[in-house]
């Protein structure tokens, strides 16, 4: 017999506005408006998905640009699921979520089997202006080409 861990989840309101934040980050680099994530990241943020890590609100933006103008996986859409938050210390939380990508179809491939998929894990700092994003990480189960 296994037992679940339940950690100290959130709270209902708590819950919405993380769900909302982590899924305007999906969002922004779906549509082309990724150069804008610093609002969404504190000034000390990084996000880390298939490569190094983007550390502070110049390089959040300067990967958002590239994400924007010449992604190495242009036409991305992410789907966001199975959202946990967990408190993490007074103001703090940890979310975890499975992100599935997909990729538009070309004349070469045209299919709509995900190209990833994997495990992403936010850390969330309440601040003045409500929550924000310091880290967020992409932890891919399978990447196809």
């Amino acid at each position: 017999m296994t037992t679940l861990q339940t950690d100290e989840l959130v709270g209902e309101s708590d819950y919405t506005a993380l769900t909302r934040l982590a899924l305007e980050v999906a969002w922004r680099v779906d549509s082309g408006e990724a150069s804008s994530l610093t609002d969404l990241f504190t000034e000390d943020g990084s996000i880390a998905t298939l490569g190094e890590p983007s550390v502070g609100h110049d390089a959040i933006r300067s990967w958002g640009q590239m994400m924007d103008t010449d992604s190495p996986i242009a036409g991305v859409r992410h789907v966001l699921t199975n959202f946990r938050f967990v408190a993490d210390g007074v103001d703090r939380a940890v979310g975890t979520m499975y992100v599935t990508a997909y990729l538009a179809s070309t004349p070469e491939k045209d299919d709509t089997v995900p190209f990833a998929m994997g495990r992403g894990t936010d850390h969330y700092r309440r601040t003045a202006g409500g929550w924000k994003v310091t880290s967020r990480i992409f932890e891919p189960y399978f990447l196809r080409n």
